[in-house]
């Protein structure tokens, strides 16, 4: 009896042993989960984290590219408007307040600022003042065509009581009708070309201009 009861002990060790080393292995694979879930999510945030600032950068990154281009083309300060005017720009003829017929060409032996606007345009509605103040002290030395593209209730009547109303002295042109806004690619309001004496141009800018812009462009305009 005594010899029979002799292999209870290390049966007993041995089942001991299997059960800690079962317990040991379910709670490795606990943790490990855990730790590999925690690693998934804090790269996914990172990698979302990254594509988010990527995005957010990329406008900045193409702004900073016109500045350099405008830069190359002669730090004007302007974008899209180089220092020297080379481009060769379309003719096309246009009517002042009176109905009177006039071409672009005709404008030539000053320079010449020529606007794209409507009345009911926000951001052309915007940057008339400023273009009253520029009109009132370059006036004499520059030509401007501030040239209404007609539309949505834009007439030669309502656009001269909306200029008389709030006192712009600035010459309006009308170019309803005509083919200007095809020939110089203008897909949106404002938009504005800055020409020499001789009729070429400087370059344009689209979209509407803060005074300080337009400030500069005077200076370019009446460079000797």
């Amino acid at each position: 009896m005594k010899n029979n009861r002799g292999w209870i002990m290390p049966v007993a060790l041995g089942a001991a042993l299997v059960v800690l080393l079962v317990g040991a292995l379910l709670i490795y694979n606990h943790f490990e989960g855990k730790i590999g879930g925690g690693a998934a999510s804090t790269s996914t945030e990172t990698t979302a984290t990254a594509s988010a600032d990527t995005t957010a950068t990329s406008p900045t990154e193409g702004a900073e590219t016109t500045g350099q281009a405008a830069a190359a083309e002669g730090d004007t300060g302007i974008p899209g408007v180089a220092n020297t005017a080379t481009q060769s720009v379309p003719d096309f003829t246009m009517t002042d307040a009176n109905g009177t017929a006039l071409t672009l060409s005709g404008f030539r032996g000053l320079p010449t600022i020529m606007n794209f606007w409507a009345s009911w345009c926000p951001p052309c509605r915007e940057e008339l003042d400023a273009f009253q103040k520029m009109y009132d002290t370059y006036g004499t030395s520059v030509n401007f065509i501030m040239l209404n593209v007609g539309g949505q209730g834009d007439t030669v009547a309502s656009v001269k009581k909306f200029c008389a109303d709030r006192g712009y002295t600035f010459p309006v042109y009308f170019g309803e009708g005509s083919d200007a806004t095809t020939l110089f690619g203008v897909t949106g309001i404002p938009e504005t070309v800055f020409l020499d004496a001789y009729g070429h141009s400087y370059g344009k800018v689209v979209g509407g201009m803060p005074e300080s812009m337009l400030a500069k462009a005077m200076v370019l305009l009446t460079k000797k």
